[in-house]
C-alpha cells in the first residue's frame, strides 16, 4: 500500500531560500533546477506550492519588497520634527546597511533584478511587476516631497517628481556599487553628495 506524500518543506522557509537565490544570481541565472536543490524539493512540489518560477520569483520579490524595502520607505514618510534632510540621510544610511551586509547576497534584490528587466531572459510579466513596484516608489517619494513643500519646507520651485526620481537614481547607484564591493564609507559619501545637491541648505550631519 502506498502511502501519499507529505510536503516535508515550510512554506515560508522555502520562499525565504528562494529569495535569497534569487537576491544572490539574479532571475536569468537562477534556474529552476537551482531552486529544487536549495529547496529541497523536486520540481512538481515546488510548482504545486508555488506555481512556476515566474511566480515564485514575483512571491520572493514582494517578500524582499515587504520585509526590507517597504519599512525604510514608511519610517522615512512618517512625518515628524526631524528635518527633512536627517530624514533622507538616515534611510540613505539604512539602505547602504542594507545592501552592504555580509550576511546577505550584496546589493539590492529589486535593483539587481531591474537592471535585468527587458532583457530576453526575463519574462514581460516579470518585468511589468519590477515596473509597477518602481512607480510605487516613486509615488511614496514624490507625495514626500509634495507634503514637504506644502509646508514651506521646499521652494516652490522644486519639481517633487524630479527630486524623487533623482533619488532612486542615487540609490539605484549606490546598490550596484555595493554589490562591486565599495565599502560602506564610499558609499555613504555619494549619499551626503546627493543629499547636498537634493537639499542645498539643508545638510548638516549627523553625529
Amino acid at each position: 500500500m502506498s502511502v501519499g506524500r507529505k510536503r516535508s518543506f515550510d512554506k515560508s522557509e522555502a520562499l525565504d531560500k528562494a529569495m535569497r537565490l534569487f537576491w544572490e544570481n539574479g532571475y536569468s541565472g537562477t534556474s529552476v533546477s537551482d531552486l529544487t536543490e536549495q529547496l529541497g524539493i523536486n520540481k512538481p512540489s515546488l510548482y504545486a506550492a508555488f506555481g512556476n518560477k515566474e511566480k515564485l520569483f514575483q512571491s520572493a520579490l514582494e517578500r524582499y519588497m515587504a520585509c526590507y524595502a517597504a519599512p525604510l520607505l514608511d519610517q522615512l514618510s512618517k512625518s515628524d520634527e526631524q528635518p527633512l534632510a536627517q530624514r533622507i540621510r538616515h534611510y540613505m544610511s539604512n539602505i547602504i546597511e542594507l545592501v552592504s551586509n555580509k550576511t546577505s547576497p550584496q546589493g539590492c534584490l529589486f535593483v539587481k533584478s531591474s537592471c535585468e528587466a527587458g532583457g530576453t531572459g526575463v519574462p514581460e510579466e516579470v518585468t511589468q511587476a519590477l515596473q509597477n513596484m518602481g512607480l510605487a516608489t516613486q509615488q511614496v517619494l514624490t507625495s514626500l516631497f509634495e507634503q514637504e513643500q506644502s509646508q514651506g519646507r521646499l521652494p516652490a520651485t522644486a519639481d517633487p517628481k524630479v527630486m524623487a526620481d533623482y533619488l532612486m537614481s542615487v540609490l539605484y547607484g549606490i546598490s550596484v556599487l555595493a554589490r562591486q564591493g565599495r565599502c560602506k564609507d564610499e558609499l555613504m559619501t555619494a549619499a551626503e553628495f546627493a543629499i547636498a545637491t537634493l537639499l542645498p541648505g539643508q545638510t548638516s550631519r549627523e553625529h
